[in-house]
């Protein structure tokens, strides 16, 4: 048997009602839920819905995978490579892997979808959610998880 045959025998087509998915978080305080991950698409991506309180913002960093961003609601401003742009319902944003990047929800908050192509760092936000659970969220034990899942967190997001 193939390695193709192999990965084709274990991906099963599925479907994720609203409201399904594992349990996720962003240290910061996103609420998540992991609709897809590398395990459930042979590698292929990672894919988070997240709701976000107003003001979220995540950490400036940097990961060798790409991430694309789908705004369900809200208002979000990305600060990418030193610049900023902004988005609003409906918009895409595309990062490269290796870019030095972060967000801030608007004033609102806001709801996005994150794909990770290729998937696997989605785990970190897996992670993240059980620590939180077992209150071992230090910031020592998120820049390992970080580590563990390739994320470099480099620093605070600069004001706009």
């Amino acid at each position: 048997m193939t390695m193709d045959e192999a990965i084709g025998r274990l991906l099963r087509p599925y479907v994720l009602a609203a409201g399904e998915g594992e349990m996720a978080a962003a240290p910061e305080g996103s609420v998540m839920r992991l609709k897809a991950s590398a395990e459930s698409t042979g590698g292929g991506l990672g894919l988070l819905e997240g709701v976000d309180a107003p003001g979220f913002a995540t950490p400036l960093h940097r990961h060798d995978v790409a991430e694309l961003w789908y705004i369900l609601d809200g208002h979000y401003d990305f600060y990418v490579a030193g610049e900023w742009v902004s988005a609003g319902t409906g918009a895409v944003v595309f990062v490269p892997g290796g870019l030095v990047h972060g967000l801030r929800a608007g004033p609102a908050g806001g709801r996005k979808l994150t794909m990770i192509v290729p998937g696997g760092p989605e785990g970190f936000f897996r992670d993240v959610h059980r620590a939180i659970e077992e209150d071992a969220a230090t910031p020592e034990r998120i820049r390992a998880l970080g580590a563990e899942y390739g994320i470099e967190l480099i620093g605070p997001l600069p004001e706009r």
